[in-house]
């Protein structure tokens, strides 16, 4: 990773931050205290999504500590966004020889000014102002600031879980692929690079092909590969049209990008996973577990918290079949599972005949 220093106030403020996940713990808690008073469990509630939210929210629309986490939530997705990039307007010009200088080098960055935005991408996921390209610098932002400091060893400003590691999570999940012997590797929305890196940590024999539709955000994934001496080939394309040849790598992985995605891309990514590969090589996606490995609660709050949290893509890609997309691509010996120990991220893994 880069080397920087935030000045004080931008880190105060992000520090400020990243306390909202552990800070709301009580207030879920209390949450579940109310539910359990009304007698709404997993053997009560709907078995339909939408009419257990108006059971559980017609609950819990009086009760304070479901209030205060949502005030919490809603700052912190206003906010999140502007406070990283104010504390990265503090030190720009600190790195601006830095950013000039890892422009340079074995790692190469092409433009495509004919690439077809699609329409969904244009979404301010995560309410993020603007979206992926809302800022020219936005690949560092969210790849360092953002991710870096508010996602590491905290949790959704309103879930009350604290997550793994999310940079030991990424090693983790290069390890699940089967093979160690991959030629070629190719890394499909892969934001800032961070999964790019452990990728290239478990297979430093693989050529690595990163692949994003935001400029900015392959920006980062440049100076990540140049900081470290890394000849990648970054591809400024659609995960579903990647214009690579057919059969031309033997791992196709992406590191919860398929969350971001509404059904019918997710279906396109996975056949043109299928086209590139080699016979014998692997698909390897991590993403946010599918609703039906929830319990109902569980479900309810993570489809609570996609909803006002700037994830409009979130359900369909927890309710969409996997398992019979990739069989349908013509995929088999598919995984479809929870990572130890927590099952996170969910494993997606396949192989091309």
């Amino acid at each position: 990773m880069m080397d920087y220093t935030l000045r004080q106030h931008g880190r105060a403020a992000l520090d400020f931050l990243s306390s909202f996940g552990p800070a709301v713990k009580d207030l879920i808690q209390q949450q579940h205290a109310a539910l359990d008073a009304k007698g709404l469990d997993d053997a009560t509630l709907s078995d339909d999504l939408d009419e257990r939210a108006a059971e559980i929210e017609g609950v819990l629309k009086a009760v304070p500590a479901f209030r205060a986490a949502n005030l919490l939530g809603e700052w912190h997705a206003e906010h999140h966004g502007r406070v990283a990039k104010d504390a990265f307007e503090e030190i720009h010009d600190d790195l601006s020889p830095e950013f000039d200088r890892l422009s340079k080098g074995a790692t190469e960055l092409h433009p495509n000014p004919t690439l077809k935005i699609p329409k969904y991408w244009d979404y301010p996921i995560h309410r993020t102002t603007g979206g992926w390209d809302g800022h020219r610098h936005m690949g560092f932002i969210h790849g360092c600031l953002v991710q870096r400091i508010l996602d590491k060893n905290t949790s959704p400003p309103t879930s009350g879980v604290t997550v793994p590691d999310a940079y030991a999570v990424r090693r983790q999940v290069a390890e699940q692929a089967p093979r160690r012997d991959y030629e070629h590797i190719v890394d499909v929305g892969c934001q800032s690079g961070l999964y790019t890196l452990k990728l290239a940590e478990v297979f430093p024999d693989a050529h690595i092909t990163a692949c994003d539709i935001s400029i900015a955000q392959l920006e980062q994934v440049q100076r990540n590969a140049n900081t470290h001496g890394h000849t990648w080939t970054l591809l400024h394309a659609d995960a579903c049209a990647t214009d690579l040849e057919d059969q031309s790598c033997d791992l196709f992985t992406s590191y919860i990008l398929l969350h971001e995605l509404p059904q019918h891309v997710i279906r396109e990514v996975v056949q043109e996973g299928f086209r590139i590969l080699r016979p014998g090589g692997d698909l390897l996606f991590a993403d946010v577990a599918p609703y039906s490995e929830l319990g109902k609660r569980a479900e309810w709050r993570t489809d609570y918290l996609a909803r006002f949290g700037g994830e409009p893509y979130w359900r369909g890609s927890a309710t969409i079949d996997m398992v019979q997309i990739l069989k349908d691509a013509g995929f088999a010996d598919i995984r479809y599972d929870g990572m130890p120990p927590s099952n996170f991220p969910w494993i997606t893994c396949a192989r091309k005949p």
